[in-house]
Formats: structure tokens, C-alpha cells, sequence
């Protein structure tokens, strides 16, 4: 079971195991003001935030990432690390003064918000990193908002986390992270995706299971009620969605070339709850 960290601390962590072997670029394929050598997506961070590094090389190295991003989960952490500066910035300035799962839910939505960026942005864009992390501060204060004007939780719990999309940030990410931690099944977060975020009818989910509609039911009944009470105990949030799983085939597809340093992309597609 996931401990209580911070989404962006998860991030954090991931992004710096992840940039030596992973996530690596070489210098002079991305622009020729790089040294010509293999660099990690770490050192690049710092490299893109020193004062002299040209806005040119910014924005070479911010596309190629944003693009691996679009393919690889890997690289979609890289791309978050990337950003890591600016959304501490944001997360600081929104979190300042709120209780823990309060802080913790506006990080998610900084991340979820993030991820939205990195995979509809026009690349095109001078100053990617801009257009990039600007979203991720309006995220945060709205999702600061929501937190300091949300009443006290009453009626079906379940339907406040499954159905209201702002108070997640992003509740399909929400139940992958509930399965990576083991909070959730896979065929439990895939009933709960159907019938709450699909709208499929419960009565239709359980004539493909074969179930009765009552035993379909109290399966998603006691799923949302686990996930409720995890999410509540902050034992999952929407950070947790990128944790490492053991197992999974990072063998890149054909279309992901290798770099000169000898590493290939990374290429872990994201998973799906449904």
C-alpha cells in the first residue's frame, strides 16, 4: 500500500531513477549548442533553467521530450520532471495554509493538468515551458478554491470521488494509481470506470459479467467504499499513477529510434482503468 507522499514528491522521485538509464538525450541530435555527448533528462533540467542556455536549445529539448511523452509513460515523467520547478512554484503558493489532503489533492491537479498540457500542446510554440506550466497555476488556485469552499462530505462518498472531476483533478488517473497500490482491482476500477465515468448501465455491465444486476451492484459498491476510504487515509492519490510497476515490457515499438548514448526510449504506455 502507497504511502501518504505528495503526488509531485512521487513524481520527483520517479523522474531521478528513471532520468540515468531512461530518459536520456544526446546533445548535438537535439541542438548544436549541446555538448556532444549523452545527457540525462536530469542534468538537462538544470541545464534548461541556467541563465545563458539560449531559448532556441529550451525549446528543442522541450519538444523532443513533450513528443517522446506522447508514446511513453517514461517519458511522460520526464516530461513532469522537466517541469518539476515551476509546479513546486505553483503548489507552494496554492498549498500555503491548507491541511495535508487538501495540499495533496491540489497537487494532483497540478499534475493532472500537466499531463493535459504535455499531450495537446502545439510544439510549434516558442517558449514551450510557458505555455506549458501557465495552466498549472490557474489548476492550482481553482483547485485551492474548491478546497477551502467544499462543504463537509454528506450522502454516497462514493459519488463525490468517482463522478465530480474537478475534486480529483483527474479520476481516470485516480483508479490506475488505486491499482498500482493495490487499493483496487483491475476488473474493480475497470466496473467503476464503466458505470460512473462511461455512464454505462449497471445492468448492462452485469449481463456482459454474467452476474445478477444485484451481486454487479454491491461489487462496485464495496470497490467505491475501498477506494473512498484509501483516498481519505491518503494511501492513494493521483501521483501514485506513475509509480513503477514491476513486470511491464519497456521494449520500445519500432517507430522509437535509439539515441547515441545506446538507450533506447523507454516506451511503458499508459495504462487504462476501462
Amino acid at each position: 500500500m502507497a504511502c501518504a507522499s505528495s503526488p509531485l514528491a512521487v513524481v520527483e522521485t520517479e523522474f531521478v531513477r528513471l532520468s540515468p538509464t531512461h530518459l536520456t538525450l544526446h546533445g548535438s541530435e537535439i541542438h548544436p549548442w549541446l555538448q556532444d555527448r549523452a545527457y540525462s533528462l536530469f542534468e538537462l533540467r538544470e541545464v534548461l533553467m541556467t541563465e545563458g542556455t539560449p531559448y532556441d536549445v529550451r525549446d528543442h529539448v522541450w519538444r523532443h521530450t513533450i513528443r517522446a511523452a506522447r508514446r511513453s509513460q517514461d517519458w511522460m515523467v520526464g516530461a513532469l520532471g522537466l517541469c518539476m520547478p515551476a509546479l513546486r512554484t505553483a503548489a507552494r503558493r496554492a498549498c500555503r495554509g491548507l491541511p495535508q489532503g487538501s495540499a495533496r489533492e491540489v497537487e494532483s491537479a497540478i499534475l493532472a493538468e500537466t499531463i493535459r498540457q504535455v499531450r495537446t500542446i502545439n510544439t510549434d510554440y516558442a517558449r514551450l515551458a510557458w505555455y506549458l506550466t501557465r495552466p498549472a497555476h490557474r489548476a492550482a488556485l481553482s483547485a485551492r478554491r474548491r478546497e477551502r469552499e467544499a462543504p463537509a462530505p454528506t450522502g454516497d462518498p462514493s459519488q463525490r470521488i468517482v463522478s465530480d472531476r474537478d475534486a480529483v483533478g483527474n479520476p481516470d488517473l485516480l483508479l490506475i494509481a488505486a491499482v498500482r497500490v493495490g487499493v483496487l482491482s483491475a476488473p474493480q476500477a475497470q466496473l467503476i470506470a464503466r458505470t460512473r465515468l462511461e455512464k454505462v448501465s449497471l445492468a448492462q455491465v452485469a449481463d456482459e459479467l454474467g452476474v445478477s444486476y444485484k451481486a454487479c451492484a454491491k461489487r462496485r459498491e464495496r470497490a467505491e467504499e475501498r477506494l473512498v476510504a484509501a483516498v481519505h487515509a491518503g494511501e492513494v492519490a493521483v501521483g501514485d499513477a506513475l509509480l513503477d510497476t514491476a513486470g511491464v515490457d519497456r521494449t520500445p515499438p519500432a517507430e522509437v529510434v535509439s539515441m547515441k548514448s545506446g538507450h533506447p526510449l523507454s516506451h511503458r504506455p499508459w495504462p487504462v482503468a476501462s
